[in-house]
């Protein structure tokens, strides 16, 4: 979906944290689903564990992928493999509230802070934004996963994402359904960054897109009711899902939106920078869609002869389960035990 979203036809891929390497397959996937040239793709990338950096490598070579990991797996945060990198589209999925990921005194200052705070080093997720802001070229578009507390957090956090929104980077905010990943069963958060909200025409793999301003605006978009079970525990967006949410985000990019694109409650909202100020710079998506108060339309009477006739049900079939269990234990000859 994060491919379906940024589009990422030509140019330069980077990924910071790239595991290994699936962000990078996604868009490859991407370009030949839509019949480009993944020749025209310039892979850069990083990876900090040693044997996950050497995976990354072999995934994209057996798919015949060219890739700029870096020379060694390394910190990116200390180690910067792709110090003067600018990239055209950047995927990623970085550790969530990553702990002491820089010492008190360390990285002050780095260039990658340029005009913003200097990210706390008690949690890295604003680190990971800005590094990724650092990286973006002129018209770069960023498409990252995030916890849901960088939505909200006060202190620095709250200062830096207010430079991000003053800055006009911050382009989309999808927050995800719970039970999404094998990893972790949290609701979170998907980012779109972009560098270039301006209005202008892009030449999309031969299909030409034109984008209207959107400068001070943010798209809002809540996907926590989409998604169907998966693996019984898990829940995964379907195609029609996906398709769902990259066509309304499209829609409300282009010229033409007004005919295409509405605020649809419990779903999508558009909303001007002066809301967002007005609220604390707070990117929680619930604080600008409109949500449906459904005890308002419930009629009680009939929610409650509904209630009855499932529970009279419930004790019919109970009753018949209590039958079939004691004509088990008569045919064992254990029925005297139903006195006990």
């Amino acid at each position: 979906m994060i491919a379906e979203l940024i589009e990422p036809y030509d140019g330069v891929p980077y990924d910071p944290c790239c595991g290994s390497g699936g962000m990078f397959v996604q868009s490859i996937k991407f370009v030949e689903a839509h019949h480009g040239n993944k020749k025209k793709v310039s892979i850069y990338g990083q990876e900090y564990t040693n044997i996950t950096y050497k995976l990354a490598k072999m995934n994209l070579a057996i798919r015949g992928i060219a890739a700029n990991l870096g020379e060694t797996a390394a910190n990116t945060f200390s180690n910067d493999q792709q110090k003067d990198l600018k990239a055209d589209y950047i995927m990623a999925n970085p550790p969530f509230n990553q702990k002491a990921w820089r010492a008190d005194d360390e990285l002050l200052d780095d260039p990658r802070w340029n005009g913003y705070v200097v990210p706390p080093t008690s949690n890295a997720n604003c680190g990971w934004i800005l590094n990724m802001v650092s990286k973006l070229s002129q018209n770069g578009i960023a498409g990252f996963l995030l916890a849901n507390g960088a939505l909200s957090d006060d202190g620095t956090e709250l200062k830096i994402r207010q430079q991000l929104i003053e800055n006009d980077l911050v382009e989309t905010i999808l927050i995800l359904p719970r039970n999404l990943f094998y990893t972790t069963d949290i609701s979170v958060t998907l980012w779109i960054l972009n560098k270039n909200k301006k209005d202008r025409t892009v030449d999309n793999n031969g299909v030409e897109k034109h984008y209207r301003n959107r400068e001070k605006e943010i798209l809002f978009m809540d996907l926590r009711q989409m998604g169907s079970p998966y693996e019984k525990k898990y829940i995964e967006l379907t195609e029609e899902d996906r398709a769902k949410v990259v066509e309304t985000y499209h829609n409300w990019q282009q010229v033409g939106y007004e005919n295409t694109y509405e605020n649809i409650p419990e779903f999508c909202y558009a909303a001007g920078y002066d809301e967002v100020a007005e609220k604390g710079f707070i990117l929680v998506p619930s604080r600008y869609i409109e949500f449906v108060n459904r005890d308002e339309n419930i009629d009680f009477d009939t929610k409650m002869k509904s209630l009855q006739s499932e529970l009279q049900d419930l004790l019919v079939q109970e009753e018949k389960s209590k039958e079939e269990l004691l004509g088990v234990f008569k045919d064992l000859e254990y029925e005297s035990q139903k006195a006990s």
